[in-house]
């Protein structure tokens, strides 16, 4: 029986994982030389047919064969047999076996979101691909020697406290200087209502947990972040989509939603909303705030774009025009270092108490010596002159990836140019098979972040974020240029009319 044959009888009840009985069937074929050298393995569209699996598994059974070494990718032309594989190829020692652990391990439902956010994660290490789907900060745009600076002037200062356990809350300089930060932002938080946490997704997922319960209704915008949506319904709430356009969160659908449903949680991001770029406009926000006097909900306002301004007027933050409903989440990650995870953050009232129940059931507390790192760093006036670089280098990048969009994909697909923040968000005019162009775009070396896992919902059109934060110019230039190739390889050909017979 040839390999091809095995695959398409891949068991779906027994022990084994379907990847790694993929994954199987091709060492063994290797081993046994029905796949011989520098042989090229179907395509993973075709192997995804064969297998009568979904492509990211397909993926993932060739991310593991180049892990054992047996096959390696080439850009553009696909994944061949490794020379010399067969030396390699064969069963592990049984005491290495871990199939075992399949009965052991409760079921876990891999989600969309969850795929697309460890894709994103592995893309940023490749360099065979350019990563528009990567909302990173650009190495060059950190600022390593400056913290350099600040750790060894934080170490010298507080000796062994750098490295001794710290409060639940977080470290006092940094509160201190967090709420020194919230006052220039026309905010009234004070020290004690602050609590530093592992990053903003961290800030997200503890809110999350300490509002809801199973059963629970939460709504969120629609796109908003992959993993602010992975966050609620791992609460086991039912997360209710609000759509978004120019003018940020559609409050009158919010408005409809509450009439039917009761939410304890709204979660949005009303400046810089990452993918659009966009604001909530003035009449929206006060109307929110009005809406969640009257229904008795949370706001959870995502603050980690905010800093990054490049066009229009600044808005204060919805916290500061109703503190005891608004839940503010911010980070560092965006604009000073995403490595040291410092994130945070503000509330009042019992909530905030339930919060820290939840940091101290997490991680006890966020790490002591990046906490004094970033009070320093603070302290020492570091932050203004870094958030001023960052908005020159987002503003080129985002011109950058404007003008290429606008060269290449102009016919076939729409945006509204971000005021601020590191993506653009495109709309396709007419629909496409999402997942056949991201893998058409990974044959043509690029990468996207696909609409339909920034959405709790199934999308109605097609649409994809891209980001500009951590490429160059010309990178986003060529990536855009790769993407429009990958457009027009999935994208339907018009039907010729036939002609009328005369």
């Amino acid at each position: 029986m040839s390999y091809k044959d095995r695959l398409s009888d891949i068991s779906r009840d027994g022990p084994a994982s379907v990847t790694s009985q993929i994954v199987e069937i091709f060492a063994a074929a290797i081993g046994a030389g029905e796949l011989g050298p520098d042989e090229k393995l179907p395509p993973t569209r075709e192997l995804a047919e064969l297998a009568q699996v979904n492509h990211l598994t397909a993926a993932r059974a060739y991310r593991r064969l180049a892990e054992l070494g047996l096959v390696t990718a080439r850009v553009g032309q696909g994944t061949f047999v490794r020379v010399g594989a067969q030396n390699g190829a064969g069963a592990a020692p049984e005491r290495e076996n871990t199939d075992w652990q399949l009965y052991a391990l409760p079921e876990q439902l891999e989600t969309y979101g969850d795929r697309i956010l460890a894709e994103m994660f592995r893309q940023a290490g490749r360099d065979d691909v350019i990563p528009l789907m990567v909302g990173y900060p650009a190495t060059e745009l950190l600022p390593a020697g400056v913290l350099a600076e600040v750790t060894a002037a934080a170490l010298e200062e507080h000796g062994a406290r750098a490295h001794q356990y710290t409060d639940i809350e977080g470290a006092g300089e940094l509160r201190e200087q967090l709420a020194a930060v919230h006052r220039a932002e026309g905010l009234d938080d004070s020290p004690g209502q602050i609590v530093v946490t592992t990053g903003a997704h961290q800030a997200m997922t503890l809110t999350a947990r300490a509002v809801l319960r199973p059963g629970d209704a939460v709504a969120c915008e629609s796109p908003t972040f992959p993993g602010s949506i992975e966050a609620l319904r791992k609460t086991g709430a039912a997360v209710l989509p609000v759509p978004v356009d120019e003018g940020g969160l559609d409050v009158d659908a919010l408005e409809m939603l509450l009439r039917r449903r009761d939410i304890r949680l709204l979660t949005l991001q009303p400046r810089l909303h990452n993918p659009t770029g966009r604001d909530l406009a003035p009449d929206r926000r006060e109307r929110l705030c009005e809406l969640a006097l009257r229904y008795g909900f949370f706001i959870v306002e995502d603050e980690a774009y905010g800093p990054l301004r490049f066009e229009g007027a600044a808005l204060e933050p919805l916290r500061a025009m109703l503190p005891s409903h608004v839940i503010f989440l911010s980070s560092l990650s965006k604009t000073v270092s995403p490595g040291m995870r410092t994130g945070w953050i503000a509330a009042s009232g019992p909530v905030l108490d339930r919060i820290v129940h939840e940091k101290r059931n997490d991680d006890m507390h966020s790490a002591t010596l990046t906490q004094l790192v970033a009070a320093r760093f603070l302290a020492d006036g570091h932050y203004d002159v870094q958030i001023a670089r960052s908005i020159s280098f987002y503003r080129e990048r985002c011109e950058a990836l404007v003008a290429a969009v606008e060269r290449h994909l102009e016919p076939v697909a729409d945006f509204v140019r971000p005021l601020g923040g590191g993506h653009l968000w495109l709309t396709f005019r007419d629909p496409l098979d999402e997942r056949d162009l991201y893998d058409e775009a990974v044959r043509q070396g690029v990468t996207f972040l696909p609409g339909g896992a920034m959405m709790a919902e199934r999308p109605r059109a097609t649409h994809i974020r891209l980001s500009f934060g951590y490429l160059d110019p010309s990178e986003l230039e060529e990536g855009v240029r790769r993407l429009a190739m990958a457009v027009r390889a999935v994208r339907p050909r018009p039907r010729r009319e036939a002609l009328p017979i005369t």
